[in-house]
């Protein structure tokens, strides 16, 4: 069977796309009334998006399948800067108020619902576009260009259509399904992703690219830019015996049949599946081997942050620094103990800059709303940092004994920091409540 997506992607621009019936099946006890997204779970997205690169605009919607205490007639979801439409499905009424989407739902006793969005907009951020190189992608704040639930802790399924200018490529969050032309010079591209994440892991890049693909056992390794041509296989060389290493320290075997990694643009964002590494980053590694840190750093979001999420960003050293520590470790291996010793100084020296202008803070966050530059910091190299301490505390084999434990219980899991503590804890046998006391809370 097709996923949903293909029949909105085969609809003309500006038609009405056909609603996909469900069965209603669910019987729920009665429930006091909870405040509108209490018991709210996003269970899938499929998402068509036509942009136009050129005026910095995109049209789309949104159908969301989604489940909620029957009690409940309320839902709000995250628009961003986008101007919505219509919203169709079984509904009383909508509203947008600033950058959110109220729905109002009729009285029921169903858990199982679906609604559909349509939309308009220009991002200013999560979606940036180069009209003069033909380019665009996203970074990080999903809600800007499909509306959603931006929610760390609401993972779920997408599927993801796009249409193009047919002289162009895409790549996107999840696994090709389908590319076909869609009228006279467009193409319309459906990636479907088979395992529920977090909605700041979806995500597209656009462009005119160089394609070389390599693979690494059954995974099909895509190396893409504008410019670099064939040093996309210098710049990209150590890609397969990272990857081997991940899946060695996590005990947990790479799960995508694909892994895409796209120099462009001026930022670094990690997305289910693929990576979008800045344009200028390539040139580092041409001219020097060793710098492959964020390589490895965005490669081990696949586990550490896409799969093993954070619950809240209170706990996003969870991600970050796991996925800093392990550049480094991963160096050590390929280049050496001197050069994992020089990556953990350079995580100590910007940690203690932070911590000398009196910003340190706990590795657990109080609150992450409009974090600071120091913030980030703390959260990447002091957090990085404190791994390895962790790892001199507890020695070579419980540390990274411990690492795996925790990587192979919490895989596809949200986790807080006591989780790993927890797991580090039994499985060296020791108390670490005062390391963590000192460095972590």
């Amino acid at each position: 069977m097709k996923p949903i997506a293909y029949f909105l992607l085969i609809q003309p621009k500006k038609s009405t796309f056909p609603i996909a019936l469900f069965l209603l099946t669910c019987l729920l006890f009665a429930k006091e009334a909870r405040c509108s997204n209490d018991s709210l779970d996003v269970i899938k997205y499929t998402v068509w998006l036509q942009p136009d690169i050129n005026d910095g605009s995109i049209e789309g919607s949104s159908m969301i399948d989604f489940h909620l205490d029957p009690q409940v007639t309320e839902v709000i979801f995250d628009c961003g800067a986008l101007t919505i439409k219509k919203v169709t499905g079984k509904i009383k009424g909508y509203e947008q108020k600033g950058q959110k989407l109220f729905i109002y739902l009729p009285e029921r006793a169903t858990v199982q619902n679906q609604v559909s969005i349509f939309y308009e907009g220009s991002p200013k951020k999560g979606l940036l576009f180069d009209a003069a190189a033909q380019q665009m992608y996203t970074v990080f704040h999903t809600s800007e260009w499909m509306v959603c639930r931006d929610e760390v802790a609401d993972k779920a399924l997408i599927d993801l259509g796009i249409v193009i200018p047919d002289s162009l490529q895409a790549v996107a969050s999840g696994e090709l399904f389908m590319k076909a032309p869609y009228k006279e010079g467009l193409d319309s591209y459906l990636w479907v992703q088979s395992y529920a994440t977090s909605p700041y892991t979806y995500g597209f890049a656009i462009g005119n690219f160089q394609t070389l693909s390599r693979s690494y056992k059954t995974t099909q390794l895509n190396y893409l830019s504008p410019q670099y041509g064939l040093d996309l296989d210098l710049i990209f060389w150590e890609t397969p015996k990272i990857m081997a290493f991940l899946e060695e320290i996590s005990g947990v075997a790479y799960y995508q049949s694909t892994y895409t990694q796209v120099l462009m643009g001026a930022h670094y964002q990690e997305m289910a599946g693929m990576v979008v590494l800045k344009g200028s980053y390539g040139k580092h590694i041409i001219d020097n081997e060793t710098e492959i840190n964020l390589i490895t750093h965005e490669l081990a979001h696949q586990w550490w942050g896409n799969r093993i999420t954070c619950q809240s960003w209170n706990h996003f050293w969870l991600n970050e620094a796991f996925a800093t520590f392990l550049s480094a470790a991963y160096n050590e291996q390929a280049f050496g103990k001197e050069k994992y010793l020089e990556d953990i100084e350079v995580y100590r020296q910007i940690y203690l800059k932070v911590r000398d202008k009196g910003k340190d803070k706990p590795l657990v966050f109080e609150s992450w709303h409009n974090p600071t530059r120091d913030d980030r910091d703390i959260v990447y190299f002091k957090g990085a940092y404190v791994l390895h301490l962790l790892r001199e505390t507890l020695g070579e084999a419980h540390f990274w004994e411990g690492l795996k434990a925790y990587s192979q219980k919490y895989f596809d899991k949200f986790v807080v920091t006591k989780n790993f503590q927890e797991e580090m804890e039994r499985v060296s046998g020791k108390d670490l409540q005062s390391f963590f006391d000192r460095w972590v809370y």
